[in-house]
């Protein structure tokens, strides 16, 4: 029976939300709010068209993997970025978008 605490029914462990044969996010470890598998995530990635960006940091916080920076325009380190496009919707100037790895 369940317990309410995150353990199977036959109390085999928290539930990681993987599919059968184990595999799914994150390689099989479990993944909680908060957390993201980075550049494994998916076969896109964001990019910043400098002649857009208006430096005004809106995606920044946007983003959920903490790839983006604020320099002279948004910065986005390709190896954190999880290809989810939080960034992209909220970049007012269009200056954000998602491309092939």
């Amino acid at each position: 029976m369940p317990r309410g605490d995150g353990t199977g029914p036959r109390g085999e462990g928290p539930r990681t939300g993987r599919g059968a044969g184990g595999k799914g996010m994150g390689a099989g470890r479990g993944m909680g709010a908060g957390q993201f598998s980075g550049s494994s995530g998916g076969g896109k990635v964001a990019v910043v068209d400098a002649a857009k960006c208006a430096s005004c940091g809106a995606c920044v916080p946007a983003c959920p993997a903490g790839a983006i920076t604020m320099g002279a325009i948004a910065v986005i380190n390709a190896a954190k970025c999880s290809g989810c496009g939080a960034c992209v919707d909220v970049c007012g100037p269009a200056a954000i978008t998602l491309k092939a790895r």
